[in-house]
């Protein structure tokens, strides 16, 4: 039975991905100049992607030595328990296979948040329009709506005839360890919904506050550093105003599966009562049996019916 479910599941998996990549290179026949707004040269579209791909690698590092060196924050609990090493994934191929369109598709995200900021009469570019309404709280809407659509699209994702074709894959690592290489390596489907999302923050900002160019390209890089940050081993939080970043919330989500779909402001997961609190290692009752709560058993058997 559990051998015809995963045949089933492989067949399905392989009529998506190849439903997806026919859809994708007749969408470019079509549409090519949607793959490069700049109307860039072949040669320098690929040195472009180059140099963003370092950039991004750059980026990676140094957002990991600026914490580990100036903030002094400790790692996860799960982390520093000696007798009881964490189980970590290496890359398989599909998760280079995966990483490599995946950077293809942010190097095209890039080009095209860049040409809209450039070119669009909606969104400020002068210096002496900055102010309060227009930088501050713009960022702060801007993580509110991404929230508001990734969460429940993130939900959607676990939902048990959808979870094992897409977003099982990067669950393939409990304990995520490697920041950008472990944040990016998802589905491209996934991938897909993870942009539109920032698309549908940064067009909710122009419209409600009417963000700067700035406090767009500020917000950009901050998710981006915010999104290494919760794949990697560090216990990094703080709280403004609702919104709760907390690494160990996403590390439960990887642990438990269904648990903590939000990023930012846990609202979503309050109110349809996913929320978790960080649990660390389990400790050990007088005979060596593990202590379980109601709620990691609870937890456990939603894992498994999706599973």
């Amino acid at each position: 039975m559990v051998k015809d479910r995963r045949s089933i599941q492989q067949t399905q998996s392989r009529i998506l991905d190849l439903t997806s990549t026919l859809s994708v290179i007749g969408f470019f026949y079509h549409n090519p100049s949607w793959f490069n707004p700049w109307n860039l040269s072949t040669h320098s579209w690929l040195l472009g992607g180059v140099l963003i791909r370092g950039a991004i690698a750059f980026y990676d590092h140094l957002v990991i030595f600026l914490i580990e060196k100036l903030s002094g924050a400790p790692l996860l609990p799960t982390r520093t328990v000696t007798n009881k090493p964490v189980r970590y994934v290496t890359l398989d191929t599909k998760s280079i296979v995966f990483l490599f369109i995946n950077s293809i598709h942010e190097w095209i995200f890039v080009q095209r948040l860049c040409h809209y900021l450039w070119h669009s009469p909606n969104v400020s570019k002068e210096a002496s329009d900055i102010g309060c309404i227009n930088t501050v709280v713009a960022l702060y809407v801007m993580f509110v709506i991404l929230d508001v659509c990734y969460a429940p699209l993130h939900h959607i994702l676990h939902m048990p005839a959808i979870y094992p074709l897409i977003h099982k894959h990067h669950h393939r690592q409990h304990y995520p360890t490697r920041g950008y290489l472990d944040a990016g390596n998802e589905h491209p489907i996934e991938h897909i919904i993870g942009v539109c999302a920032v698309w549908g923050a940064v067009m909710g900002a122009l419209y409600v506050t009417g963000a700067h160019a700035v406090t767009i390209f500020v917000f950009f890089n901050v998710h981006a550093a915010l999104a290494m940050l919760n794949h990697s081993p560090y216990d990094v939080r703080w709280n403004v105003v609702g919104l709760n970043y907390s690494v160990a919330n996403h590390e439960m989500h990887h642990r438990k599966f269904t648990v903590n779909y939000a990023q930012y402001c846990m609202w979503y997961d309050i109110w349809m009562r996913t929320y978790a609190d960080y649990e660390g290692p389990k400790k050990e009752d007088e005979s060596g049996g593990k202590v379980r709560n109601r709620s990691s058993l609870e937890m456990e058997e939603r894992k498994k019916k999706i599973t």
